[in-house]
C-alpha cells in the first residue's frame, strides 16, 4: 500500500519523505527492477541502468535529476559500495 502512495508521480508530498523511505519504495517497485534492484540475497542493491534510472526514476522522487546527487545521498546515508567480487558496485548498509 505504501508503494502505491509513493508512486504518484511528482507529488510534493513524496519529495518530503526521507531518502531511506524513497529508496525503499523505489527498490520495492517492480516497474523499476530493470533499472535498480535488490541482489538475489537481499542484502544489497545495484543500479542496473544508470541512464534510464536518471531519466525515469530520480525526477519522480527527488527535486533534482542528477545521478551524482543521488549517489551523494546514498553515501550521506551511510551506504557502502561493494568494490569487488560477485556483488561489485552494489550498495549495502551496515546494521548497528
Amino acid at each position: 500500500m505504501m508503494t502505491q502512495v509513493l508512486n504518484t508521480g511528482k507529488d510534493s508530498s513524496v519529495r518530503r519523505l526521507t531518502f531511506a523511505v524513497k529508496l525503499h519504495a523505489i527498490l520495492s517497485n517492480p516497474a523499476y527492477s530493470s533499472m535498480i534492484s535488490w541482489l538475489p540475497h537481499g542484502r544489497s542493491w545495484r543500479i542496473n541502468n544508470n541512464n534510464e534510472f536518471q531519466k525515469r526514476v530520480i525526477p519522480r522522487y527527488f527535486r533534482h535529476r542528477n545521478l551524482a546527487s543521488f549517489m551523494r545521498q546514498v553515501n550521506g546515508w551511510g551506504f557502502q559500495r561493494v568494490p569487488d567480487g560477485i556483488d561489485r558496485d552494489s550498495y549495502y548498509h551496515k546494521v548497528g
